[in-house]
């Protein structure tokens, strides 16, 4: 399984949109979590359906920083336990040996 994690600086632009939808396409992450979108998060759910991303949570930028989202493939088992406007927490879970692992990605400084 692969899970990517990138800062994208923004994806306000066409340009980007179109530099994430090629990235994700190469690597083929099962899951992804992005940092600082800048967007909405009625926005950003339309930018990552595009990428392939049906499912996922997506949280909202505040002012011109900030904005999250966890996206997952159909394949993948993905549950929500928390996010807010620093973190989104899920948990994963595997079908073929009953393993559960939790994967939180956070967004801050980490002195914070």
């Amino acid at each position: 399984m692969k899970l990517m994690s990138w800062n994208v600086r923004g994806l306000g632009k066409p340009r980007t949109v179109g530099h994430l939808h090629q990235k994700l396409s190469d690597i083929n992450p099962c899951i992804v979590f992005l940092i600082e979108t800048k967007l909405s998060s009625a926005r950003m759910a339309k930018v990552r359906k595009r990428c392939g991303y049906h499912n996922g949570i997506d949280v909202d930028a505040y002012g011109r920083s900030g904005g999250l989202s966890m996206g997952w493939k159909n394949s993948c088992m993905v549950s929500l336990r928390s996010y807010s406007a620093r973190h989104i927490d899920i948990i994963i879970s595997d079908d073929s040996d009953g393993f559960h692992w939790r994967c939180t990605g956070f967004y801050g400084a980490p002195e914070v």
